[in-house]
């Protein structure tokens, strides 16, 4: 539930049910427009009234009964008969509310006769009935291609085209059927509702008291009228004719609700509160009237009364999910997860048959790691029902929480193989991908998950913040752009669509993006953070420094805002302040494994790798997960030589990050470097079983392959993919080709070995390469110039031993 002030004009357009809900969204509410009952009410020749319609019924029922004693049993054969028998059936369970039964009917008198235009169109007003909007929209434009003058069904084929925002397209229909009924009030009011749409509200004001006069007794035409006068501006007058509405129809609930809608935006408080309650007193059984006066108190600040409100609805509502819910999803929308499962672990105890709640409760379990507790709850539900396709989406977030990942991802996809238009899914089988390293895969499960939900915002999310890792800054835009549009009070669409212009040189728009983020939240930090940075990349120090100070001021915790002064002291060649700032925070905080990290990172910089080693080492000691502080530690033992400490602290970051490649790749160049090439190369095939794209563990392990007798085609398929991943990259060609050497290639190799001694002129193996595919080539002047060169470079060294051999092969040609 928002906090924001509800649309005026759009939700009691549907209210009234001039509008209905957008084709694609088969979930919303079913709403309709009240027809202008009363008493011998006429317009063009419509009788309006119910009595006329029961004699109609009458007249039917008695000329089938005369018809059925004329012919005797042997008509009971004929197809019109037959067809009239469901239609008659398919009515009375029409009338009495049972319409997946009147279905049944009517598609039997269909399949007797397809061309039946009145069984399209009341097969088509249970679909409306049920909100199946999509079926509904087929139904009447099939009613129509029989039967072009069914009024009726061109005005619910306009309200469906103006729901779905083809405005000009209602509006078409509404004058088509105004030409023909020149006094037909629905569809005056439909174009009314068209041309406001439209953008046309001089119209629209004409066209709604137009409506007025055809059916002057009617409270629906006034309510319309009002509608559009607010829309316009014209609020005494939309006052009026809303009140007026409600005298001709005092116990209509849409009326009040229009009307209570009405002072809600004008900030009339007492007035919406006390229309509100009458609806409540209308209408007790209907939860709309109960949120709509707790969004009322939101609005005011008064979220006690708003909670009691929703309390209050949940009692009244005990047999309604819609109204015992709604107390637990005011607690989702304002974050409140703890009261939130709570309420709903009482709600799935209480109502154990609403499934629904069932698994928002199983949801909450997960996030918020009662994970046994989720599991057991979730196969209970399996048990019954094994294909659920939402069960499978819990079952699997479960699984990726028990570190289960393989298993997780196969769960998943079964889920979105029974429910591929389930968002969702795709959204947490995103995830799993994600956990196993597959960050190409998971993107493409997210982008599945926003095409089908437009505003599911977690997705959004995610494929930003991998926008983000692979600095695709001209994909990030939109990206930021779309979240500032679905969720404009949350700082990420800022943030990315700020990164994404600072990274594209235009800082007057990344600019405008944090200034809006701290107008929207000017007590969090993040905003001043981030402004610092854009001060940092503009070289504004002073005003950088200034920045990160107010984030520290709302956020005297924030790392980031540490980090970003610490950052700006080692810019400005101040590394004793930077060193004393993070000191000041340890002596506040001294178990934070994140501060000791930064301290290492700082003493790194500068060049106190035994004081580094140290707070890597209480990093690790108070969060054994802490992967960057064990990666650190290991570049350490590395550059000092201890290869053996090195592997310890890359094995103890695998625990903590299994599907984490790049710590695969790190630990087997480690073995490479000790010399255990058979362990590395089993190390860069595990990187690849998890990322079969991941250059670096290709070209390496290509590289493994040549040198250690391996496939020679298996080692060209890998470098061939490491190319593809560092194309500029003067290793990923050598790789390519010393592959296409080994297969004998020398004309395709040669190229390659130009263009990494192009780029490492001081690389001895590449220029051995070089010379070897000369060699081979029969162009020995070449050669030897390769070959000489290496020599010279550095006489003792292995490659240049390597090149006195091939040289001499030379001289003796």
């Amino acid at each position: 539930m928002s906090h924001c002030y509800i649309n005026f004009f759009i939700f009691n357009i549907l209210q009234i049910g001039i509008a209905q809900p957008p084709l694609s969204y088969p979930q919303g509410v079913k709403l309709h427009l009240p027809s202008l009952e009363g008493p011998c009410v006429r317009l063009n020749g419509w009788d309006l009234s119910p009595s006329m319609q029961s004699k109609t019924n009458l007249a039917l029922l008695v000329s089938l009964s005369l018809l059925l004693t004329a012919f005797g049993a042997g008509c009971s054969r004929d197809p019109n008969v037959r067809k009239q028998k469901f239609f008659i059936q398919g009515n009375t369970d029409f009338d009495r509310g049972k319409y997946p039964e009147a279905m049944i009917s009517y598609g039997r008198a269909l399949q007797i006769d397809p061309r039946f235009a009145e069984g399209h169109y009341k097969l088509a007003q249970c679909h409306l009935k049920q909100g199946t909007w999509m079926a509904a929209y087929q139904e009447l434009t099939r009613t129509i291609d029989l039967q072009a003058e069914n009024w009726p069904a061109q005005l619910d084929l306009a309200k469906l085209l103006l729901a779905a925002g083809k405005a000009q397209e209602a509006k078409d229909k509404s004058l088509l059927i105004l030409r023909s009924n020149p006094k037909h009030a629905n569809a005056q009011m439909l174009l009314s509702n068209a041309d406001a749409l439209l953008g046309n509200l001089k119209d629209a004001l004409q066209e709604a008291k137009d409506a007025t006069a055809m059916a002057p007794d009617h409270s629906a035409v006034y309510l319309n009228l009002g509608m559009v006068e607010a829309k316009a501006d014209a609020f005494n007058d939309a006052e009026t004719n809303l009140r007026k509405a409600q005298t001709l129809d005092p116990v209509s609930l849409p009326t009040l609700m229009t009307l209570g809608n009405f002072y809600l935006q004008q900030k009339r408080w007492a007035d919406a509160e006390k229309i509100y309650q009458s609806a409540i007193s209308l209408a007790p059984k209907n939860a709309l009237p109960h949120a709509a006066l707790s969004s009322l108190y939101l609005n005011q600040g008064q979220e006690v009364l708003a909670e009691k409100t929703l309390a209050d609805a949940k009692q009244q509502l005990s047999d309604n999910p819609a109204g015992y819910r709604m107390l637990g999803d005011y607690y989702l929308s304002r974050g409140e997860h703890a009261k939130a499962l709570t309420e709903f672990g009482a709600l799935s105890a209480e109502h154990q048959a609403d499934l629904p709640v069932r698994k928002i409760y199983i949801q909450l379990l997960i996030l918020n790691h009662r994970i046994d507790e989720a599991a057991r709850l979730n196969d209970e539900i399996l048990k019954k029902s094994p294909q659920d396709a939402e069960s499978l989406i819990l079952k699997g977030q479960v699984q990726f929480q028990q570190k289960k990942v393989d298993e997780s991802i196969q769960t998943l996809q079964q889920a979105v193989k029974n429910a591929p238009d389930n968002a969702a899914g795709h959204y947490q089988l995103g995830v799993a991908f994600q956990l196993k390293g597959n960050t190409s895969q998971a993107e493409n499960e997210w982008h599945k998950a926003v095409q089908l939900r437009p505003a599911l915002a977690e997705a959004w999310l995610a494929l930003g913040s991998a926008t983000m890792q692979r600095a695709d800054w001209r994909a990030l835009e939109p990206i930021g752009d779309h979240l500032k549009k679905i969720a404009p009070r949350s700082a990420e669409g800022y943030l990315f669509h700020a990164t994404a212009r600072i990274n594209q040189a235009d800082p007057v728009a990344a600019e405008a993006d944090l200034n809006q983020l701290i107008q929207i939240a000017p007590q969090n930090a993040l905003g001043y953070i981030k402004l610092g940075q854009l001060r940092v990349a503009q070289k504004r120090w002073d005003e950088a420094e200034k920045m990160y100070r107010q984030g520290l001021t709302r956020d005297p915790n924030s790392l980031d805002a540490v980090q970003g002064l610490v950052d700006l002291d080692f810019r400005r060649n101040k590394s004793a302040d930077a060193l004393r700032l993070i000191q000041a925070q340890l002596d506040h905080n001294p178990n934070n494994s994140a501060l000791h990290l930064l301290q290492g990172e700082a003493l790194l910089k500068n060049k106190q790798p035994e004081g580094a080693e140290r707070s890597f080492e209480r990093a690790v000691e108070i969060d054994k997960q802490n992967v960057k502080a064990l990666v650190l530690l290991a570049q350490i033992h590395s550059s000092h030589g201890k290869l053996d400490q090195a592997i310890a602290s890359y094995k103890r970051a695998l625990e903590a990050a299994p599907s984490n490649v790049r710590l695969y790749v790190a630990l087997a160049s480690s073995y490479e470097a000790q010399g255990n090439w058979q362990q590395a190369q089993t190390l860069y095939e595990k990187a690849l079983a998890i990322q079969p794209d991941d250059a670096l563990a290709a070209n390496n392990l290509a590289y493994i392959l040549l040198e250690h007798g391996g496939s020679v085609n298996v080692a060209l398929t890998y470098a061939q993919t490491a190319r593809r991943g560092l194309p500029d990259l003067p290793n990923s060609a050598d790789t390519l080709g010393w592959a296409y050497y080994h297969n004998g290639a020398f004309s395709v190799a040669a190229p390659l070995f130009e263009d990494a001694v192009k780029k490492v002129p001081g690389n001895l193996t590449y220029r051995y390469h070089l010379g070897l595919a000369y060699q081979k080539l029969n162009d020995f002047v070449q050669a030897r110039t390769q070959f000489e060169k290496i020599i010279n470079v550095d006489p003792k060294s292995p490659v240049a031993e390597q090149a006195r051999h091939a040289l001499s092969g030379i001289s003796g040609r």
